[in-house]
């Protein structure tokens, strides 16, 4: 079999991946194309350079919490999703070797994942008296993590309808900004437009704030100083104008309000249930502890890097985000135009320090993306290049 035919196959399945991981999470098909993929890697182990060890590094960490996790009390369950929810970052040895497209992948993907959203609403909302709405929802609910209803962050509440995968939807809105502000194309303008209504519809405070900043800078990174002056001033006026309407007429910026309250409670534990073993040790893969914010026993929060701290310690966790943001020891990789592309994952990174958006099937890709876009390519290996196998 010719490697062309190869690369083709396992383009399609990283197209089927995507799309099957953020329209349906919950269902078998994103596992079983998975296995496929990782199957060709392993048949194939020899044709793999590994130019970078950090998929390696977080699994040992993971694997650490996993196996401590087993002399603390834990949630089994959730602690064996999480150390397999990672081994997604192993599937950036196929995606160089075979020069996956991740970038066209991403936008594909977020397209499908918007329009399969709109036409949910429909179903579900604006067609409501449907025959089959009541069971489609309940479809979209358990296979697709949809959920529809309102937020109190007004008087009068907000719209909430979103897909469990919105906040993946940031990687495909910053691509196709970025392409709109650097060819002028409509095309380009209109689908990071429908992807921001998506994610504004969502009501996820920090998914909408990080699209906003994120386009704030790419706008910034791409302009001259003379427009960089005048963006960022009206970007300042129009912040202050923002922070005075959500401080004095919602309450998403109020201590009180209940999402808020929750966090900061669980802050609050966190700190209470700090000492010197579990500074340094951790306490385990989903370790459970008392949340103020929940009022109840928990073993994960919205927060992910307290999370993280709290499974592995204060060495181990920032080990883990300084090999993701990290993943080569070549510096030049870092700079240039790959330096958007770092701050545009902070960012992302930023979101899940009031959101679980990280280490999941969707928040991976992402990472996954930031990899494929700084990584330099492996040369290809003429010597086994015609013994590729399939699975």
């Amino acid at each position: 079999m010719s490697s062309i035919s190869v690369n083709n196959k396992v383009n399609i399945l990283f197209y089927l991946y995507f799309i099957s991981t953020l329209l349906f999470p919950t269902f078998f098909l994103n596992k079983l194309i998975f296995v496929l993929i990782i199957g060709l890697v392993i048949v194939n182990f020899r044709l793999y350079r590994f130019n970078t060890i950090s998929p390696f590094v977080v699994f040992f960490i993971f694997l650490y919490g996993f196996i401590f996790s087993f002399f603390n009390y834990t949630e089994a369950s959730y602690s064996t999703q999480l150390i397999l929810s990672i081994l997604v970052l192993f599937l950036i040895y196929p995606i160089i070797r075979y020069k996956i497209d991740v970038e066209r992948v991403a936008k594909v993907s977020g397209l499908i994942a918007v329009a399969y959203t709109g036409l949910s609403f429909l179903i579900v909302v604006v067609f409501m008296d449907l025959p089959f709405s009541a069971a489609y929802y309940d479809f979209f609910s358990n296979y697709s993590a949809g959920s529809n209803g309102l937020r109190e962050f007004a008087d009068e509440g907000t719209l909430s309808f979103h897909i469990g995968c919105v906040p993946f939807l940031y990687l495909p809105f910053v691509l196709y900004f970025i392409s709109f502000v650097e060819k002028r194309k409509l095309s380009s303008f209109l689908a990071s437009l429908v992807i921001f209504i998506t994610i504004f519809v969502s009501a996820s405070r920090g998914s909408i704030l990080t699209s906003i900043i994120a386009a704030m800078y790419i706008v910034l990174s791409k302009s001259r100083l003379k427009t960089k002056i005048i963006v960022l001033t009206i970007l300042i006026i129009l912040g202050i104008g923002i922070f005075s309407y959500l401080l004095n007429n919602t309450n998403a910026l109020d201590p009180k309000e209940e999402s808020n309250g929750i966090k900061i409670g669980h802050y609050e534990s966190f700190i209470e249930n700090l000492n010197f073993f579990k500074f340094f040790l951790g306490e385990g893969l989903a370790s459970y502890y008392y949340s103020k914010g929940s009022q109840r026993i928990i073993s994960k929060t919205e927060i992910t890097p307290i999370d993280m701290l709290r499974y592995f310690g204060f060495i181990l966790a920032p080990l883990l985000y300084f090999v993701i943001i990290f993943p080569t020891k070549k510096i030049a990789s870092y700079l240039g135009n790959n330096s958007l592309y770092m701050v545009l994952t902070l960012i992302y990174v930023l979101n899940s320090m009031t959101n679980p958006t990280m280490f999941n099937s969707y928040g991976l890709l992402i990472i996954l993306w930031y990899w494929f876009k700084i990584l330099p390519p492996t040369k290809s290996i003429p010597k086994y290049d015609s013994e590729i196998q399939t699975v």
